[in-house]
């Protein structure tokens, strides 16, 4: 097995890239259902999320959407932490259909 961060640009190729992001969206969703139930483990939840978008994607591609999610997860976990549910909620749906917009668009090319 390759380690999704090895994988050079020429292998990066869209079902890898499509695959690496619907892992991302399901931590995400996971984290998001875990708010909405008031679980107790919903900030382990985030925390899951917010560690599926540390590093690079594979080849790189997706480095953009990348930036753009770790600063709205790493936000909705600190306003979950402090009990503000209605900003930590819209940076989650914010990241997750950012994600799956991107998803769409791989699997379109």
């Amino acid at each position: 097995m390759v380690p999704v961060r090895k994988v050079g640009e020429e292998r990066a190729t869209a079902g890898l890239r499509a695959g690496h992001l619907l892992r991302i969206t399901g931590y995400v969703e996971t984290a998001t259902i875990a708010m909405w139930t008031a679980s107790p483990r919903a900030l382990v939840m985030i925390g899951m999320a917010e560690a599926s978008v540390r590093g690079e994607g594979p080849g790189g591609k997706d480095e953009d959407l990348l930036e753009r999610l770790r600063p709205l997860v790493g936000e909705a976990c600190e306003y979950y932490a402090d009990g503000n549910f209605p900003a930590a909620m819209a940076r989650m749906r914010v990241a997750q259909d950012l994600v799956d917009l991107r998803i769409v668009a791989i699997a379109g090319e």
